[in-house]
């Protein structure tokens, strides 16, 4: 596994909606990996593609349930249960702030080999999951601040 640079904001590539995931090779694999290598490295919970500079609409997850989870081509089933809480991103080093996210969210995704499936992520774990998908449209934490 490789370590890979994480884009930070201000890079327009960060503000880029991410294209469908249909090739599922090893190729997919070794990226998978090395973002999962990358993340941990850097002590995040969670790390979408475009962060590596790379616009597929995919994520790895470091999740208190399930531990890792890799997310390819998400979509949002349900989000119940708002609430403000604080976050932070790899790709905007020493900013947090607080972001009202939905702490239950149920998604649709596929898997590395390309099988769907549905799972649900409640607290930290929704959080996270609606802070990558948001990576996935462009959108930075940033961006929806609150006060």
């Amino acid at each position: 596994m490789a370590r890979l640079t994480i884009i930070k904001e201000g890079d327009p590539l960060l503000r880029k909606h991410s294209k469908l995931v249909t090739d599922f090779s090893p190729r997919l694999h070794t990226l998978l990996d090395d973002m999962q290598e990358t993340m941990l490295h850097a002590n995040g919970v969670g790390i979408a593609a475009v962060q590596v500079g790379v616009l597929y609409r995919m994520a790895v997850l470091l999740t208190d349930e399930f531990g890792i989870v890799e997310i390819i081509n998400p979509v949002i089933k349900t989000a119940k249960n708002p609430r403000v809480s604080s976050e932070g991103c790899l790709s905007c080093p020493g900013i947090s702030g607080r972001v009202r996210r939905p702490h239950l969210v149920t998604i649709d995704y596929q898997d590395r080999d390309g099988k769907s499936h549905t799972q649900t992520f409640h607290g930290r774990d929704a959080v996270c999951c609606g802070h990558e998908m948001d990576h996935m449209d462009g959108i930075l934490f940033i961006d929806k601040l609150q006060n």
